[in-house]
């Protein structure tokens, strides 16, 4: 039997970049407003802070389904 060939590189990049999930930082955790206020703390974390990936623990995301 015939087996395929090995996956390329850059599939092999995708796949675990689909594995790792998005990005965790404020702008995309739901307790973030629009405003900028994290709800979860109920204050409004440094801009440094918010654009700096995995620096909060407590980063959600919720499936919209």
């Amino acid at each position: 039997m015939n087996q395929r060939p090995p996956k390329p590189e850059f599939l092999i990049q995708y796949e675990e970049w689909l594995k790792a999930g998005p990005p965790k930082c404020c702008h995309n955790c739901d307790s973030y407003s629009e405003q900028g206020h994290c709800l979860h703390f109920d204050m409004r974390p440094p801009e440094e802070f918010a654009a700096t990936q995995d620096a909060c623990p407590d980063w959600t995301f919720e499936i919209p389904f």
